[in-house]
């Protein structure tokens, strides 16, 4: 009677198992699906069950404390749906975010595609635009996913899109390929500084021809324009990971989507 029931409860999760890996793309965005109240969907079942709790006791915690719903939704393969459209069906069919704020985040990942994808809804976008999702997938996340960290990755993309969202979020530096662009720079640069010293050199003593440079006003930055990429940024990713979420997540609040967000694969 004792293995009988061993026997059943064995088959009763397995079934479980089954239902959760069983969820396709095309399940989940269809209308009449109903999400569960949480914000992390591993139906790849990529995460064990600590780290899922710690990213949901953050997203949750975060959820609580601005009012913006981040989601992560994972899936073993995409079935050939394109990854883009789904993060935004998804953000867009479940309600991601506040409906009068619009301030989801969707996250897709599939683990045998190896693609990733971020979709920020209406009022996300516009503080965190294309480019911004750009560098947190590229910089945060596939070098972790190319270990097979997925969690890190994804813990390291919610600190990322948290310090965004509050205007502190700054790129690392430049990656190998620009640094190797800025050294052939600076070695043109050096060419011709002592190019114009052997000229100068050759035009005699007296003052007849010979020019006033004022370097100072020559500024060489190798940091790049742009505000985003002027500085390294580290992601501290178990910093937050321990504290109590001070409840569950009530559900999603009716949040709009459109096509803002980017893509990326490993």
């Amino acid at each position: 009677m004792k293995s009988v029931g061993v026997k059943i409860v064995f088959l009763f999760l397995l079934l479980c198992s089954w239902l959760v890996v069983g969820q396709s793309p095309y399940d989940v965005v269809k209308k009449n699906y109903k999400p569960e109240k949480k914000l992390v969907h591993d139906f790849g079942q990529i995460l064990n069950p600590v780290e899922k709790s710690q990213l949901e006791r953050k997203l949750v915690a975060y959820n609580d404390s601005t009012s913006v719903q981040v989601v992560i939704v994972t899936f073993q393969k995409l079935d050939g749906y394109p990854i883009h459209l789904l993060g935004s069906e998804i953000g867009e069919n479940w309600g991601v975010g506040q409906k009068n704020e619009d301030n989801g985040i969707v996250i897709v990942l599939s683990k045998d595609d190896r693609k990733v994808d971020i979709r920020t809804g209406y009022g996300s976008q516009v503080q965190m635009p294309e480019t911004i999702s750009k560098l947190i997938i590229d910089q945060e996340m596939i070098p972790e996913f190319r270990n097979g960290n997925y969690y890190q990755g994804l813990d390291n993309a919610i600190t990322a899109i948290q310090q965004t969202l509050a205007g502190k979020y700054k790129a690392k530096p430049k990656n190998s390929q620009n640094e190797e662009g800025g050294f052939l720079f600076f070695l043109a640069f050096v060419f011709i500084v002592i190019l114009f010293i052997i000229i100068a050199s050759k035009g005699g003593g007296g003052n007849r021809g010979r020019r006033r440079y004022d370097w100072g006003d020559v500024i060489i930055s190798s940091s790049g324009s742009s505000p985003w990429l002027g500085g390294s940024w580290s992601s501290g990713g178990g910093s937050w990971g321990g504290g109590s979420s001070g409840g569950g997540f009530g559900g999603f609040g009716g949040g709009s989507f459109g096509g803002g967000g980017a893509t990326g694969s490993w």
